[in-house]
């Protein structure tokens, strides 16, 4: 049974259990009994829910009206979820709709943009190509221009190296005379240089035997021969360091014939003895270190 058949039932069992109970009372109070008995105290009855074993007619009446509010329920439930699906597809196709028509604008828009690039492209080509060719042929005219400038400078610079060139081989051959010239007067002055040099050394050399002869003189005849020594084996090399005028300055008997140690002394202290030398007879005999060979023959 249903909530509703309970809802039914309960009230009519309540109120057949309190008509049962009024009459019971009621009997109980006209029996003879009922005089000397004492009255019951009074009993609270609570309504309570009764239940009985409803009839198979109630309860087939009470699935049948169930079943077909089921059904009644289900249609209304079915009725709905089909209108919420019809509702849904329309939804669906309205924002199918929209979202088509928003990419065929797009598309429109993406074509008429690439439409307007390819003109813009097709105007830039244009004009760099009409730029190009401007480009080429002022390109054209002024290599014209500079490869005439360049074959009159070419021409221009030849007959400049063909006139370098001529002055050139005049300067040559006048440079060559020249030298010739020249090679002629050096040779000539040359040979005037090694006579005068030949004909100087000459006389330095003469100038120097006598300068020599001088002082080996000089030094001879301050020389006193050593007690045993014959002149005839005396030979003697002595370095003597002078200065300007002469004068001596220190000397080294550096080897010594013909006697001993008495012998180098006396050649020493002769050579001292002739402080100051004979100057030369030409200064450029004079020098600071002279080496004398001492032979008293």
């Amino acid at each position: 049974m249903d909530r509703r058949g309970e809802n039914l039932v309960r009230p009519l069992m309540l109120a057949i259990g309190l008509h049962i109970i009024l009459l019971s009372t009621f009997f109980i109070a006209l029996s003879p009994e009922a005089k000397t008995i004492t009255p019951p105290p009074v009993v609270v009855i609570q309504a309570t829910e009764l239940t009985f074993a409803p009839s198979a007619a109630a309860e087939a009446r009470a699935k049948k009206q169930q079943a077909e509010a089921d059904r009644k329920k289900r249609e209304a439930e079915e009725k709905k979820r089909k209108q919420e699906e019809a509702k849904r597809l329309e939804e669906e196709k309205r924002k199918a709709e929209i979202k088509k028509a928003q990419e065929e604008k797009r598309i429109a828009e993406e074509n008429a943009k690439k439409e307007a690039e390819a003109r813009k492209q097709a105007e830039l080509e244009k004009q760099k190509a009409e730029e190009a060719k401007k480009a080429a042929e002022k390109k054209a005219e002024e290599e014209r221009k500079r490869a005439e400038e360049n074959a009159k400078k070419l021409a221009e610079e030849l007959k400049k190296q063909e006139e370098a060139k001529r002055r050139a081989e005049e300067e040559a051959e006048q440079k060559r005379l020249q030298a010739i010239l020249e090679q002629e007067e050096a040779e000539m002055r040359a040979e005037e240089e090694r006579a005068a040099k030949a004909a100087r050394q000459r006389e330095l050399n003469t100038l120097l035997s006598t300068y020599i002869g001088a002082i080996t003189g000089k030094i001879t005849s301050q020389w006193r021969v050593p007690p045993g020594v014959d002149i005839k084996n005396v030979y003697c090399k002595v370095r003597v360091k002078q200065v300007t005028g002469g004068y001596i300055e220190e000397v080294f008997v550096k080897e010594c014939r013909g006697g001993g140690e008495q012998l180098r002394k006396s050649v020493e202290e002769a050579v001292w003895k002739s402080d100051p030398l004979p100057t030369p007879p030409d200064d450029e005999l004079f020098h600071p270190e002279l080496s004398i060979t001492f032979d008293p023959q």
